[in-house]
């Protein structure tokens, strides 16, 4: 119990210093490029999603978390700003239609995504390509091309592959922005009395960017092109729906909980491992039983001794004798008959003159009422030597 104990204080200990260590040391920055409007890494959109109200003012701002058939069946109005910023522009069949009938209504779409739905880029008339080739610098610039809006550019790193947008000839399109090499990757394209502007650096629209002096323009510049009106913004297509945000999703989401959450399942492991075997108390050795025949004709022996009755103990080893010789010789009644004697002698091997001796004895012992202790030993030395005699 002693060092059961000890064992749960190191562990203690252990732990705690585990978790100090955790909580003090310097947190990794997380480059991963989530584009969530809560996330408030370097790429996340909680920057530019707390600035729509100043980019749009007075007007409604509506996270979506739901797909577009959903969203638009709910809220069948004209004149909005739907807004898509992700790696990935992925939309099936239906939600494509939707999409399409509510910019042809009169509605603006802004996308921002490095790759786009093969059907969707089909239906609109554009492809998104990408350049493969290894940069000079790990950097490369972007601009916008309306004389209007200046001619500042901005440098983004080249983490991924530079994609940029080529038209068919019956797109009507407009070319807004280009990159380094003259290629476009910010058009519109109308569609009924709509318009979809489509743009290839999402990255321009995250946090890491949008804090910065030299590119925060360019996230509001492009936006810029959405007239002032309610706008949906989109997380469905990061996040998912509100009913997917599962408990695991949580605690994995965060490194304290997440680290708690693996503690915890090691800590299970090892209780399995070490205490979840079935503990039970010692099962002591049981001896068997001992032979107490000899101990409780002793105690016996030593009870009739110690009383002085000598003739009870006569009796009582003569009355074995007579059973003795009746199991053993066939003879029931010996004592006061010499043949019998003669047939024992013979059968048992033990001299005639003995024998008769013996009975002799057996006799006169049984028609005295008190015998001595001489008398009582005779008569055990001539019994054992029959019985040994006979046992040859």
């Amino acid at each position: 119990m002693r060092n059961y104990r000890i064992s749960l204080a190191l562990l203690g200990i252990l732990f705690a210093a585990l978790v100090t260590v955790e909580y003090y040391q310097p947190k990794p920055i997380d480059w991963r490029q989530t584009f969530v409007n809560q996330d408030k890494i370097p790429y996340g959109t909680y920057v530019l999603y707390q600035l729509l109200p100043n980019l749009f003012r007075n007007q409604e701002i509506t996270t979506v978390r739901q797909p577009i058939l959903n969203q638009l069946e709910e809220a069948p109005v004209r004149n909005t700003n739907y807004i898509f910023i992700n790696n990935e522009f992925d939309l099936d069949s239906l939600d494509q239609q939707a999409l399409l009938a509510h910019v042809a209504r009169g509605n603006q779409v802004f996308i921002a995504a490095e790759s786009f739905a093969r059907k969707f880029t089909d239906t609109l008339g554009f492809t998104v390509r990408f350049t493969y080739k290894k940069p000079v610098k790990d950097r490369f610039e972007i601009y916008f091309i309306n004389p209007n809006l200046g001619k500042q550019r901005y440098f983004l790193k080249k983490e991924k592959s530079e994609g940029y947008i080529t038209l068919r000839k019956k797109a009507q399109a407009t070319a807004l922005g280009r990159n380094s090499a003259g290629l476009l990757n910010f058009i519109a394209i109308r569609f009924g009395k709509g318009v979809f502007y489509l743009n290839t650096v999402p990255a321009a629209f995250t946090n890491y960017y949008v804090l910065s002096p030299q590119h925060a323009n360019y996230a509001a510049t492009a936006l810029s092109y959405l007239p002032t009106q309610p706008v949906f913004w989109d997380e469905y297509q990061k996040q998912g729906g509100m009913g997917e945000q599962s408990v695991f999703r949580v605690l994995l989401a965060h490194p304290p909980l997440r680290w708690a959450y693996y503690i915890t399942l090691v800590a299970l492991v090892l209780y399995v491992l070490f205490e979840g075997k079935r503990t039970q108390r010692v099962i002591p050795i049981l001896e068997p039983p001992a032979n107490e025949t000899l101990a409780f004709v002793r105690v016996v022996g030593n009870l009739y001794f110690n009383n002085r009755n000598h003739k009870n103990i006569a009796e009582k080893k003569i009355r074995y004798f007579l059973e003795y010789l009746r199991l053993h010789f066939y003879e029931t009644s010996p004592v006061n008959d010499p043949e019998a004697q003669e047939r024992i002698a013979a059968r048992s091997g033990v001299a005639l003159i003995e024998v008769n001796e013996l009975f002799y004895l057996l006799q006169k012992i049984h028609t005295v009422p008190i015998i001595t202790d001489e008398n009582l030993g005779q008569l055990n030395q001539q019994l054992e030597a029959f019985y040994h005699q006979t046992k040859q």
